[in-house]
């Protein structure tokens, strides 16, 4: 008679794989309570394709082809908050907050930090960004937008971004066909006698990237997106490609005569036609708006600012880096002239410019935002309607008035 086979039954199977499958999961939660996210490993930081990837479509998205989009700014500043929400829902743009400082230890301040004698709204200042450096850390984030709350930029800001990332593709991706031969013959530094060259936006020539829309994120650290001036490479700086992508016949720019430049160098009112816009290597750049920045780039930025030493204020160390100078490792740093992110300055008094450096008690009638043409801020009234006829800040001169001004007057006018 034959043997019958010993069932067991499924449920019993089941009981021996539970006990070790829970500890695994006990395990898991309490690393990922300890360490603020599964992602907190050790070693060099590998992009992650799977949350990103090089699609420019995906700047449509709600995070400007970013993962995610941060705002740092004081919990007190409700009405910059308000703004802020009223921007980012008229322009499908998904924000977080990253609160700003209000108090800091002299014994967090890094090394030369209080005797350079930084004052105390910079090193707040300092702390916002070095906070939200930290998040993107910690949460292993692979790439982010920062922004700070009292920014302004255009109702067309996708389409923008879109045409930066073609542009910002040329200068980092390698020619198609090549593992590491780049469009500008100057990469990565320019040699003796070496020009600058400027290249079309429109050109296609470099190999698609495929972890971001702007280019693979192993090939740059910074984007400064928002700033107060900046300026081109030289052949004298010696340490950075010299290389500029042209965007021209861009309508979202203003003309020459309404361009700001700020702290920054006046080559591109000089050398350029009239609604240009230049993407290049950020040099001597001020000011820390807008940028995005790559979770090495995080990594190197928070180590450098927040660990290493404190020089001098946030955006000039920001600047030390992508400079290459200061005795800082050289980041990979782009930038774009006229910016896309700018200072809003809302109507009303001059000392709710800034949270860090005063700007006196004027008054103002009138709300501004330089370089900006369809500012989203001063299209509220018309947004909160649902309307399309936006308010240009900066319209083009009629044509007769611009032939005018280009005439030269006879002797006897």
């Amino acid at each position: 008679m034959m043997g019958v086979e010993q069932w067991t039954p499924r449920w019993s199977q089941h009981r021996r794989i539970w006990p070790p499958l829970a500890c695994i999961v006990f395990v898991l939660l309490t690393l990922r309570s300890l360490g603020g996210g599964f992602a907190v490993t050790a070693g060099p930081y590998t992009p992650q394709s799977q949350s990103s990837d090089g699609n420019i479509d995906h700047i449509t998205n709600g995070t400007l082809g970013f993962q995610k989009i941060f705002v740092v700014g004081l919990t007190s500043r409700s009405d910059r908050r308000d703004s802020m929400a009223l921007a980012a829902a008229f322009t499908g743009l998904d924000i977080e907050y990253i609160d700003g400082a209000t108090s800091i230890d002299d014994k967090a301040v890094p090394p030369e930090g209080l005797e350079k004698g930084v004052n105390r709204g910079s090193l707040l200042g300092w702390r916002a960004h070095m906070n939200v450096l930290r998040a993107i850390v910690e949460q292993n984030i692979t790439s982010a937008l920062v922004m700070e709350d009292d920014v302004d930029w255009d109702i067309r800001i996708k389409s923008q971004m879109a045409t930066f990332a073609n542009a910002s593709r040329l200068l980092l991706q390698p020619v198609k066909g090549t593992v590491n031969e780049h469009l500008d013959p100057t990469f990565p530094a320019p040699i003796e006698n070496q020009i600058f060259q400027n290249f079309d936006s429109r050109d296609d020539f470099t190999s698609p990237p495929t972890t971001s829309p702007y280019g693979d994120l192993d090939r740059w650290d910074l984007l400064w997106l928002g700033h107060c001036g900046t300026r081109f490479p030289w052949p004298s700086d010696g340490n950075v490609p010299l290389g500029r992508v042209v965007i021209a016949n861009d309508t979202t720019v203003p003309e020459k005569q309404h361009v700001n430049q700020e702290f920054g160098s006046s080559e591109l009112i000089l050398e350029y036609t009239e609604h240009t816009r230049v993407v290049a290597r950020a040099r001597v750049s001020t000011c820390t708006l807008a940028y995005g920045i790559t979770q090495a780039g995080a990594r190197r930025f928070l180590y450098e600012l927040g660990v290493h030493k404190m020089t001098d204020t946030n955006d000039m160390m920001f600047r030390f880096l992508c400079d290459g100078v200061d005795g800082r490792q050289l980041a990979t740093c782009l930038t774009v002239q006229p910016q896309l992110f700018q200072h809003h300055r809302p109507a009303g008094s001059t000392a709710g410019y800034s949270d860090i450096n005063d700007h006196g008690g004027e008054y103002h009638e009138k709300a501004s935002t330089a370089n900006v043409r369809w500012s989203v801020r001063l299209n509220f009234p018309v947004l909160v309607n649902g309307s399309t006829d936006y308010i240009d800040q900066y319209p083009d001169a009629p044509p007769v008035g611009r032939e005018a001004l280009e005439m030269p007057q006879s002797p006897l006018d």
